[in-house]
């Protein structure tokens, strides 16, 4: 039986993480996106959080430790607050979960004590390449098996924080399946492109890291001798972002109720307009459908169940959803809604940027 009522240890935490987003997160995320950078203060006040220092630390039986429902609820707090700094987060998250889950003892040894500490330490999943119409079911990034090392070629796209990382937990193709490496920043035929900006997320600083001809020891593939389970990495990600996006969604519909109870127009209320109050019902029904479906496929991963379905769901209807709530919030302010002295414009412009991290959306 499946049940969505909240242990007191994840009320905790959600109530921890609203509070904590609520009054040093939110605060600084026009500056952020202002600056396209997220200074070193900022990082370590998200470290302090000792999310990322948890998992990393857990041993296999302490399985709620690195509970994919507490994840989902931590990323929507985060995304409510900033996405950008969500994402910082769950960047590093989904690389420290897929070492924790994944990894043979002498990977989680060697690797996971770097992200137990007190200093930040960011890494990412390598998925996503620069191309039209790329899908998770095929790579172009190609690893080559060479004596007993793998020979990496590639260009990956849209890694957040990409010259910061320490790692990077590159998807290729190997012998004919998808496969990880364990791929470190400093690797010879590895280099980070100079960011390009973009559209919304700036402060991710979000580059290509091209590998060339990279030569990675066996030691560094995903669980050495068993091989990774691309999927369950594909389906985290899924539900992390889908959480995010739930998140801004919230935000969104959170600022536009007080302000449209507010704003007369015509002698009434925005909210008394029949429009305007069917949009925030809207808004309302899709945010909780989001959080339903981002907690069932977390469920599922939690649970060590088929997840892809109800991932896949989620991540699509969010995406989906979140850019027509960030639309209508935007509508909702009218010409205000598009100046920098209202979050809507951001809130829209990282609302987009989420919704394609997985490539174009509608192909």
């Amino acid at each position: 039986m499946i049940s969505f009522e909240l242990s007191e240890e994840q009320q905790i935490v959600r109530s921890t993480m609203a509070e904590f987003g609520k009054t040093v997160l939110a605060p600084q995320a026009r500056r952020l996106d202002t600056d396209s950078c997220i200074d070193d203060g900022v990082l370590a006040e998200l470290w302090s959080t000792e999310i990322i220092q948890a998992q990393a630390e857990a041993v296999e039986e302490e399985a709620g430790s690195r509970s994919p429902v507490t994840n989902a609820i931590i990323l929507e707090e985060l995304g409510a607050a900033d996405a950008t700094l969500a994402l910082a987060m769950a960047s590093t998250m989904g690389f420290v979960q897929a070492i924790a889950d994944q990894g043979s003892a002498e990977q989680r040894a060697r690797l996971l004590g770097g992200f137990a500490g007190e200093t930040f330490q960011a890494a990412a999943v390598a998925m996503m390449e620069p191309r039209f119409g790329f899908d998770v079911s095929r790579f172009q990034t190609k690893a080559d098996k060479a004596g007993d090392d793998y020979i990496v070629r590639g260009v990956k796209a849209m890694v957040p924080l990409a010259s910061r990382c320490s790692h990077f937990l590159v998807v290729a193709e190997a012998d004919g399946a998808a496969d990880a490496f364990i791929v470190p920043l400093d690797a010879a035929g590895v280099t980070v492109v100079e960011p390009k900006g973009a559209l919304g997320l700036r402060a991710l600083e979000m580059a290509e890291v091209a590998f060339d001809s990279v030569r990675v020891p066996s030691s560094m593939r995903l669980g050495e001798g068993n091989g990774a389970d691309v999927q369950r990495i594909i389906d985290s990600a899924r539900v992390g972002i889908s959480s995010i996006l739930a998140g801004l969604s919230r935000g969104v519909m959170e600022y536009v109720i007080p302000y449209t109870k507010e704003r007369i127009v015509h002698g009434a209320p925005l909210a008394q307009k029949q429009a305007i109050a069917f949009n925030i019902a809207d808004m309302h029904i899709d945010v909780e459908a989001m959080r339903w479906l981002n907690w069932r496929a977390a469920w599922a991963l939690e649970a060590r169940q088929p997840a892809t379905r109800t991932a896949q769901l989620a991540y699509t209807y969010a995406g989906q959803q979140a850019m027509r709530i960030a639309d209508d919030g935007l509508q909702a302010f009218g010409g205000h809604g598009f100046v920098k002295a209202h979050p809507l414009e951001l809130w829209y412009r990282n609302a987009r940027s989420l919704s394609v991290l997985e490539g174009a959306a509608g192909v």
